[in-house]
C-alpha cells in the first residue's frame, strides 16, 4: 500500500481551507486513517513536501514509527523542514537521485517585550533539540553536529543524504542506464519501452501473415541456423507492413515528445536562489533546456554550486574593497624618521610649535 505525503504539513483543523482552494496538503488524520486501514501491512510512504507544522509532523512521525508493518519511505521530490522529520520514520529510507532534503532550525512569529522574546527563543531552542533527536536516531550523528547543520539550513542531495546517514539508499542506483544521443531520435535504433512491448505483442501476427504469403521463388534457401525465423527490422517492417510501421513511429515520437515536455517542465520548476544573478540563472536554464540529456536534478545542483561560488566571490570582493579603503591609512608615515634622521614627525612637531607660539603671542597682548 502506498501513502502520499504532499504539500504543506498542517493541522487537522486547517485542512478544510486547503481543500477549499484545492491545494496539496497532509494532516495527521489523513495518515492515521490510512494506517488504520492497514494495521499490519507493509506500506510505502512517498514524500514531496516543503514542510510545515513541526508538531503535526511529529504526530505523523510517531504514527509511522508505531506502525507494526514495515515502513519504506521514498523521497521522490522534496523533503524539507518538517517533512524531513517525517522521512526519518522509515525502516528503510530511499531518495530519488533528483530529490532534495533540507533541515533547519524551527521558527515562529512572536510579539511582546524582552521577556517574551527570551521565552520564545528558549522555546525554539528546545524544539530544535527534539528535531535533532529524530535525525540522530536515524543517522547516528551527534546532536551537536546536527544542530550545527540545522543552524546553517543545510540542503542535501541524495548522495549527501546517504553519506550523512539520513537515507539508506539512492533510488535506481543499481539500474544500468540506456545511453542515447537523443530520446526523440528514432534513428538511434532505441525505441521507447511501450513501443517495444507493442512490437512483441504484434510480431507473432506479423510473422503469421508473412509465413502464409506465397513465395515468389520455390527454391528453398540453405539452412543458415535460423530455423525459418525471419529477421524483422524497421526497414522491412516499413516495406511489408506500412500501417504498423507508421503506428510504431507515431508511438515513438509521441513518447519522445512526452519525455521532453516532462523534462522541460521539471527544469522550469526550479527557482532562482539568492546570491546568483538573474542573467547567470537564465543562462544555466537555457543551456539545460538545449541539452536533451540534462535533467532537473543536475541543473539544480549546478545552480546551487553557481550560487555558492557567487557568494564566495562576493565575500572576497568585500574583503578586497575593505583592504583598498584601508590603504590610505596604512600609507600614513610614522612620527619618527628612520636611521636617526629627522623625520616627517619632527616637521609636524615644528609646525605645531609655530602655531602654538603664534597663538601664545596673541593671547599675551
Amino acid at each position: 500500500m502506498k501513502i502520499s505525503i504532499k504539500g504543506a504539513i498542517i493541522s487537522n483543523d486547517e485542512a478544510w481551507i486547503y481543500e477549499w482552494f484545492g491545494i496539496d496538503h497532509t494532516t495527521p488524520k489523513m495518515i492515521a486513517d490510512a494506517i488504520d486501514n492497514l494495521p499490519d501491512e507493509d506500506i510505502i510512504v512517498e514524500i514531496n513536501s516543503p514542510g510545515g507544522s513541526v508538531f503535526d509532523a511529529s504526530e505523523i512521525y510517531t504514527a509511522l514509527k508505531s506502525h507494526k508493518g514495515n515502513v519504506e519511505v521514498q523521497i521522490v521530490g522534496l523533503a524539507a523542514s518538517a517533512a524531513s522529520i517525517i522521512a526519518m520514520a522509515g525502516d528503510n529510507v530511499l531518495m530519488s537521485p533528483t530529490a532534495q532534503m533540507m533541515i533547519h532550525n524551527a521558527s515562529t512569529i512572536s510579539a511582546g517585550d524582552h521577556r517574551d522574546m527570551k521565552h520564545t527563543a528558549d522555546f525554539l531552542k528546545g524544539i530544535d533539540r527534539t528535531i535533532a533527536n529524530a535525525y540522530a536516531k536515524k543517522s547516528g550523528l551527534s546532536n551537536e553536529k546536527l544542530l550545527d547543520m540545522m543552524s546553517k539550513e543545510t540542503w542535501l542531495g541524495a548522495d549527501q543524504a546517504k553519506e550523512h546517514g539520513f537515507i539508506d539508499a539512492v533510488m535506481f542506483e543499481n539500474e544500468a542506464p540506456k545511453v542515447v544521443a537523443n530520446l526523440t531520435d528514432l534513428g538511434s535504433g532505441l525505441l521507447p519501452q511501450n513501443v517495444i512491448d507493442k512490437l512483441r505483442n504484434e510480431m507473432p501476427n506479423v510473422m503469421k501473415i508473412a509465413n502464409q504469403a506465397p513465395q515468389p521463388n520455390p527454391v528453398q534457401p540453405e539452412n543458415d541456423g535460423t530455423e525459418g525465423n525471419e529477421v524483422m527490422n524497421l526497414e522491412k517492417l516499413k516495406n511489408e507492413h506500412p500501417e504498423l510501421y507508421r503506428e510504431v513511429m507515431n508511438l515513438g515520437i509521441a513518447e519522445g515528445v512526452k519525455n521532453e515536455n516532462e523534462r522541460i517542465k521539471n527544469i522550469d520548476s526550479l527557482k532562482k536562489p539568492a546570491g546568483i544573478k538573474n542573467e547567470e540563472f537564465q543562462q544555466i536554464m537555457n543551456d539545460a533546456k538545449a541539452d536533451v540529456n540534462a535533467n532537473a536534478g543536475e541543473v539544480a545542483m549546478k545552480i546551487l554550486n553557481q550560487a555558492a561560488e557567487a557568494d564566495a566571490t562576493n565575500r572576497q570582493h568585500y574583503l578586497d574593497n575593505r583592504q583598498q579603503d584601508a590603504n590610505p591609512i596604512n600609507q600614513v608615515k610614522g612620527t619618527h624618521g628612520g636611521d636617526g634622521a629627522q623625520g616627517d614627525g619632527d616637521e609636524v612637531k615644528q609646525a605645531a610649535n609655530k602655531i602654538a607660539e603664534k597663538f601664545g603671542k596673541k593671547g599675551g597682548k
